[in-house]
């Protein structure tokens, strides 16, 4: 059976992850980030966590990972952690806040135009039932807003969500929510829905490209990266799902992204996410590797945002991994499947 441990992470300074640019002189001069982080990464700091920890010098278990695997399984293969996580998510002082469903739709006025605290009317799409019309596509069951209540209704996809909007939006598909721009206006226990851009801010960085151990810099090589800033009050937050014990302090730290950025963490008690009384559609609390859904996943009809494309590190090659796609947080699939992972949750 599996046990669930949740770990808070808050940034120390600014984060940086890499997005799937190539960072070759002449290609592209700019890179971009991807945040929040994919699962991998933060399975690969806690990890790293754990090892040092105890005192595990990581080119040791990727040599002889059976060695450190008698006293600490949740470490797994190199290739193949020993544990899987929920999220990330962000949190609050008094909110846990979930990927918008990218089945919620809202008829919302320009940025410029938006009213802050004001409650927009929201609804839920629906998949097309099977009928007689005749119609046919590419999509089976597409997900659709029957009786639009705006005129240009668009996804809420890349929003967040407070949990009391889950339970709000539950009882008919239909609710009046407002509309958050400061994390730090939030109430408890009040649904709320935010932009992406209140949770975090972008600082555009500008570095040099080293070419020796001795830290000389390249000549002419110039780059710029976007990096991450926290906004305060606001931290990171997922579950760890694994049958072994995770052999973590309380409180510690965790070194993310690239430069290895300095975070504290820290386990909490069991946090609540919505339940579904009426099971039917699941919804992506983190990234979906495309090519790893099951059968009966992959065959159901969903709606989502953009694709990811991923690569990553291969920790036990010592090389990069192929790029792949990756379905984003908040996709629904039209599923009543008993057989869950960590990152998908009944709504």
């Amino acid at each position: 059976m599996k046990k669930t441990t949740w770990i808070e992470i808050e940034p120390m300074d600014t984060l940086f992850f890499r997005g799937g640019e190539s960072m070759e002189a002449g290609e592209n001069h700019e890179v971009d980030t991807m945040f929040p982080p994919m699962p991998a990464t933060i399975i690969g700091a806690i990890r790293t966590a754990i090892m040092r920890q105890h005192n595990i010098v990581p080119a040791n278990y990727v040599k002889n990972p059976a060695a450190s695997l008698r006293d600490f399984p949740i470490l797994g293969q190199p290739n193949t952690p020993g544990f899987s996580l929920t999220g990330p998510l962000f949190m609050t002082d008094n909110a846990l806040l979930l990927p918008a469903p990218a089945h919620w739709y809202a008829d919302l006025p320009e940025p410029e135009k938006m009213q802050w605290g004001k409650e927009y009317p929201l609804q839920a799409a629906s998949p097309l039932t099977p009928g007689r019309l005749g119609l046919t596509g590419s999509v089976r069951q597409p997900f659709w807003v029957h009786q639009p209540e705006g005129s240009d209704m668009k996804t809420l996809s890349g929003y967040w969500a407070t949990s009391t909007a889950f339970a709000a939006m539950a009882k008919t598909g239909k609710a009046a929510i407002s509309f958050v721009k400061e994390a730090g206006n939030l109430k408890k226990n009040t649904p709320a829905i935010l932009p992406v851009s209140t949770l975090f801010d972008r600082e555009e960085r500008t570095g040099l490209a080293i070419m020796t151990p001795q830290r000389t810099a390249k000549e002419g090589h110039l780059y710029s990266a976007a990096h991450i800033r926290m906004r305060s009050g606001v931290r990171l937050v997922t579950c760890i799902h694994s049958p072994h014990q995770v052999p973590l302090e309380t409180v510690g730290i965790v070194q993310l992204g690239g430069e290895q950025r300095v975070c504290r963490y820290r386990l909490l008690p069991d946090l609540t996410l919505p339940e579904s009384e009426a099971p039917g559609l699941l919804l992506a609390l983190g990234p979906l590797e495309l090519c790893s859904l099951s059968q009966e996943l992959a065959a159901s009809p969903r709606t989502s945002g953009k694709l990811l494309r991923v690569g990553g590190w291969d920790m036990a090659k010592r090389f990069h991994k192929p790029m792949k796609a990756w379905l984003p947080s908040g996709t629904v699939f039209l599923s009543s499947s008993k057989q869950l992972n960590s990152q998908l949750l009944p709504i």
